[in-house]
């Protein structure tokens, strides 16, 4: 009886589903006011460059400092030397040890960290309001008075070297690494930003010394600091930590231009993967370029959300992923626009056609009414909730200084967004996308797939164990 009346209410659930009525999502609603926080601008006689934004809604003081100490700094043959230094910043200077820093740090209940990124390497601290001192001292300390102990640089390269080797082994980043190479060939911004087995194996002391002592220094830098206090009580904590750093070197070197798209495939042959790790793109657009935010809409569209065009046709039209998606990665001087998915090994040709055929049909028809005023509504929307935190608004702060966005950019943001028209977009979407000129790169088992991507342009093949992230042709030299 019981499994009778389950049936019976099964079939009545089915029914239903089948003739009601389909209902299309409510409209975006109209955008909160917000207002992005003004920052307060000067400038240290050693060349620093300091905001400040005052935030009294919690007691907490933030500061983040970026200097022009990125990837794109180190030469190829040394890839991961950035990283490296930054992180061995925080383990020892010439007043604390490693242990000594963290314990001040988690007594406090503060937050110190260091990386670096493509441009820059960034050093950050959230304390409380009544730990803030103590946070720009040690703040200041491990910026200006690193003495990268050579036991210290040893346990770094090792946690390195162990995680490169879960990575190596892993078809998706291979696969991001790889396209970045092959699109923009030998550009500083090529080369993989944790470096290889072999370039962080070889690293010895001096590099990190005369890497830091080459870029880091205040001219080439610039501070933010907010949160509970006024800007006259931020300057002078920034005048007495950070005033005495001495500058040097160049202020800023400008980088090459990235090459020129150009039809090409890439296989990286992994024989025991099940699945293809498919990217595809060519050279970006700098973060300060005119059109980067009819850019953003555009991408926003094509593969920018769960329900792009790029995630709905090959998911859930053709069932060729699980997932898919597109993004644009900006650096001062350049960048990658990249779409990148994962297939069924013998679905590889068929996903690579789709996602080409997507793009081209994208160029030529960018936006619907519908599709622009939703992806302008999402950015605008995910503003605010992304500048919450008085971190997250000096995050966007040094982004407007680093890239010379000026000091409207955010304030402006939403505004500027709001003006934007689906023309605008349709333009930039059109001037920049090159579906003819992409660089395709799969990482998988090459025999079932590499010979139905000639299509696509050359293909070279290279055996996983050859490869070489910084050999100019990415092969290992032969011993």
């Amino acid at each position: 009886m019981r499994l009778l009346t389950a049936s019976l209410l099964t079939m009545a659930m089915t029914m239903d589903a089948q003739t009601m009525p389909k209902t299309a999502p409510p409209p975006p609603a109209a955008a909160r006011p917000y207002e992005f926080p003004r920052a307060v601008p000067r400038t240290l006689a050693n060349g620093l460059r300091v905001s400040v934004i005052e935030d009294r809604r919690l007691p907490l003081v933030a500061a983040s400092l970026q200097v022009l100490a990125g990837h794109a700094y180190a030469p190829p043959e040394k890839a991961g030397l950035a990283s490296l230094t930054a992180a061995l910043l925080r383990e020892g200077t010439r007043k604390r040890s490693s242990q000594e820093i963290a314990r001040a740090v988690d007594d406090a209940g503060g937050q110190l960290n260091a990386t670096a990124g493509n441009d820059v390497a960034t050093v950050s601290m959230e304390f409380m309001k009544s730990k803030a001192e103590l946070g720009f001292e040690l703040m200041a300390d491990i910026v200006q008075n690193p003495v990268f102990a050579e036991e210290e640089i040893a346990r770094q390269q090792q946690q390195i070297l162990s995680s490169l080797a879960v990575q190596y082994a892993n078809a998706q980043y291979l696969a991001g690494v790889a396209a970045a190479r092959a699109i923009l060939g030998t550009h500083p911004y090529a080369y993989p930003g944790d470096g290889t087995p072999d370039t962080v194996g070889a690293l010895k002391r001096k590099d990190l010394v005369e890497f830091y002592e080459k870029h880091y220094a205040p001219n080439r830098a610039w501070l933010v600091i907010t949160g509970d206090l006024s800007a006259e009580e931020a300057f002078a904590l920034a005048e007495k930590w950070f005033g005495g750093w001495r500058r040097k070197g160049p202020a800023d070197e400008p980088l090459p231009e990235a090459p020129p798209p150009r039809a090409q495939v890439l296989v990286i042959d992994m024989p025991t993967e099940n699945q293809t790790q498919i990217a595809a793109g060519h050279a970006g657009v700098a973060r300060n370029h005119p059109d980067y935010l009819a850019l953003q809409v555009g991408n926003q569209i094509f593969g920018g959300s769960f329900n792009s065009r790029l995630n709905m046709k090959l998911r859930a039209s053709e069932g060729l992923t699980y997932g898919a998606s597109s993004y644009f990665e900006p650096s001062r001087f350049s960048g990658i626009f990249q779409a990148s998915t994962f297939t069924r090994t013998e679905k590889t040709a068929e996903a690579v056609r789709t996602l080409v055929d997507l793009l081209k049909e994208f160029r030529e028809n960018p936006a619907t009414d519908a599709e622009f005023e939703e992806a302008k509504a999402y950015l605008s929307g995910s503003f605010a909730i992304a500048t919450e935190t008085a971190s997250a608004v000096a995050s966007r702060v040094l982004a407007a200084e680093v890239n010379g966005l000026g000091n409207d950019y955010w304030p402006r943001f939403r505004e500027r967004l709001e003006k934007l028209s689906r023309a605008e977009v349709e333009a930039a979407v059109r001037r920049f996308l090159q579906p003819d000129g992409l660089t395709i790169t799969a990482v998988g088992n090459a025999r079932e797939f590499a010979k139905a991507l000639e299509s696509f342009g050359p293909v070279r093949v290279i055996p996983v164990s050859d490869l070489d992230l910084t050999a100019p042709d990415l092969v290992k030299p032969k011993r």
